[in-house]
């Protein structure tokens, strides 16, 4: 009988504005490298887009973003779009978000059978399913950034569930966590791996680089680049604040 092996859902919060082919990709690194380790067997993915209020210069609907990250995912028979976060009137803390997705995930996954690499059932019955975020090593360096994060958060991030951290660009995140007394106290449930095959996609080129109608091809799926094409989005009008946008934002800040 195959060893038994916790069962894992991985979670990326964030814009997805638009979602790259990058975006997929750290869930096949992070799903490659936890079941490496032979304790893990990863039974799920989500995607968790940001909400409306999240009100970053730029964010298009998260009606057109949920529907762009469905269109990516169809060939992933793992990987989902989960609308909830994305529906809030507020924006959501990731520990929020990852509480509201562990308690959903709980009872899905206790009695089901999997295959390991060997492809021998592995019983995962008798073993809880666990969830950890997925991210890049920016957003690990954000845990440094003062005041951005409260403190119980981040213990509980780090404690209860953990991070897997892909390495990208020159951003070190080894370092990051050495310069953290909390990150280096959690740092057996911080996981970090290398993307060897560099491709430093980045939203925010994409979104300028169809502002200027120059091609994505090859770093957006055909299907997305399609659907915003369809529906106009990331064009220069749209990337301007709004009037009432404007007019919020003053009235926030008098």
């Amino acid at each position: 009988m195959a060893a038994r092996r916790i069962p894992l859902v991985l979670l990326a919060c964030g814009s997805f504005n638009p979602i790259t082919n990058q975006h997929m990709r750290l869930f096949e690194l992070a799903k490659d490298h936890m079941q490496s380790t032979g304790v893990y067997q990863v039974v799920g993915g989500i995607v968790s887009p940001v909400s409306d209020a999240y009100g970053k210069q730029g964010l298009v609907l998260a009606e057109h973003r949920v529907a762009m990250a469905k269109l990516a995912l169809q060939s992933s028979s793992w990987v989902r779009v989960d609308e909830w976060e994305s529906q809030q009137s507020d924006w959501t803390q990731t520990l929020v978000a990852m509480r509201h997705h562990y308690n959903h995930i709980l009872n899905d996954y206790k009695t089901r059978t999997h295959n390991d690499s060997s492809g021998k059932p592995t019983v995962i019955s008798g073993s809880s399913p666990q969830m950890k975020l997925v991210c890049g090593a920016d957003f690990l360096e954000s845990f440094n950034v003062p005041g951005l994060w409260l403190e119980e958060h981040v213990e509980e991030l780090l404690g209860h569930f953990g991070l897997i951290c892909v390495s990208r660009g020159n951003l070190h995140p080894e370092r990051s966590i050495h310069d953290s007394d909390i990150l280096s106290r959690h740092k057996h449930n911080i996981f970090l791996l290398t993307e060897w095959m560099r491709n430093e996609i980045s939203a925010t080129e994409v979104r300028r680089a169809l502002r200027r109608g120059l091609s994505v091809k090859y770093v957006l799926p055909d299907c997305v680049i399609d659907y915003i094409q369809q529906h106009k989005l990331y064009t220069e009008s749209s990337d301007r604040p709004s009037v009432d946008h404007l007019k919020a934002f003053h009235s926030d800040n008098l």
